[in-house]
């Protein structure tokens, strides 16, 4: 530090004496995007208001899953700004690492220049005032004198504007050197907080899932876990229903490739193992499964099986943290007990797009990703349409 500010006098000494918007979105017009948007919130409202009413039966058992949807909202919510935090903390220690690279730099250069810089200081205080009248007393020839003179200015410029540069890039790099320590203990700060939150509400959660294994034991009987199941699904059906009747013929035939002449080309939205479910007893009942579920780790990223538009994307009862992407014609997509939702409706996608992160939402025991694949309403085998294991990464 003694060192630098040395140095940093010694170069302002030197000079003081030496100087005399998505292209889609932008293609449409305000009345288009407004028409858009009025779509898709009449949607949301929709939908809100089939689960509202539907909720209306459940009582008490209904108010612990709304505790549950709540708490399971907010871990994704955090965990996707948890996410975006390390991001930004692994640029911007980058960001450092290459400041502090350059200063070193510098520095190197710098503390080359420092004994020559003195000895011009010195130099400079004995000559004093008076340097540029003994160069010419001690020359005879005018030519000599005119050369050496105009040598002399020229270094004195270069040496000026070295001296300067330095003096401006010392400056500028303590400057933002301090500025980026700043936001990155901000953004530390910012990362520890979000994570005693998450910790906090997956304490919560597990304690809110507890409370509903210990209601669902009061409908332990098969009966009542049949009539609990059809529940989940004949919700499922009304919100597959609104979102037809509101998004019909969404996609432009023009940009999407028939998502029927994918079937058996698509590859599994998860890395995992497949059970394939379809069409087997739920509860030794006469309901059957409509997916197959993806036994993989929790956190581990789910992806769009082809190119849609995000219908829906939030929390349903039985199913968790969902997802639900329109392929047109008919057909749509499902990816259930989601940890965090990466899209929001509306949005669109494309095959291979990361969606959402693989979780246990819903109240289930276990992490995996339940998947789904419908048309017109009614579900179709996965197995005959993904037909490749994703790539592990």
């Amino acid at each position: 530090m003694l060192r630098t500010t040395y140095l940093r006098t010694v170069l302002v000494a030197i000079l003081f004496c030496c100087l005399p918007l998505s292209p889609l979105l932008a293609q449409l017009s305000d009345a288009e995007r407004a028409a858009k948007k009025e779509e898709l919130q009449h949607l949301r409202s929709r939908i809100e208001k089939i689960i509202a009413e539907r909720n209306q039966v459940r009582d008490r058992y209904s108010e612990v899953q709304s505790a549950l949807r709540d708490t399971e909202r907010q871990i994704g919510q955090h965990i996707n700004e948890l996410k975006q935090l390390d991001t930004q903390l692994q640029r911007q220690n980058r960001h450092l690492r290459q400041l502090s690279h350059q200063q070193k730099q510098l520095q190197r250069t710098v503390e080359k220049q420092r004994e020559l810089l003195g000895d011009q200081v010195r130099a400079a205080y004995m000559i004093g005032r008076q340097e540029y009248l003994k160069l010419l007393l001690n020359q005879q020839d005018p030519a000599v004198v005119g050369r050496t003179m105009t040598y002399y200015r020229y270094f004195n410029q270069a040496r000026q504007a070295r001296i300067k540069e330095a003096l401006q890039s010392i400056n500028e790099l303590a400057r933002v050197t301090r500025r980026l320590e700043e936001e990155k203990q901000v953004m530390q700060a910012m990362r520890d907080q979000h994570s005693a939150k998450k910790l906090a509400l997956e304490k919560s959660n597990q304690r809110r899932a507890k409370l509903v294994a210990r209601l669902q034991q009061e409908i332990s009987s098969k009966e009542k876990q049949i009539t609990q199941l059809r529940q989940d699904e004949q919700q499922l059906r009304a919100v597959l229903d609104a979102i037809q009747d509101t998004l019909t013929d969404l996609l432009p035939a023009d940009k999407l490739r028939s998502f029927a002449a994918t079937k058996g080309q698509l590859i599994w939205p998860a890395n995992g193992k497949v059970d394939n479910l379809y069409g087997k007893s739920r509860h030794k009942g006469s309901l059957k499964w409509n997916g197959v579920l993806i036994h993989a780790r929790e956190g581990n990223t789910v992806y769009a099986v082809s190119r849609g538009r995000v219908a829906y994307a939030d929390w349903l009862r039985g199913y968790g943290l969902l997802i639900i992407l329109d392929h047109g014609d008919g057909y749509m997509s499902l990816y259930g007990h989601n940890q965090s939702l990466l899209k929001e409706v509306g949005d669109w996608v494309e095959a291979n797009e990361a969606i959402a992160s693989v979780g246990n939402s819903g109240g289930q025991q276990t992490a995996g990703l339940y998947f789904e694949i419908r048309h017109n309403g009614k579900p179709a085998n996965p197995a005959k349409w993904c037909a490749q294991r994703r790539r592990q990464g």
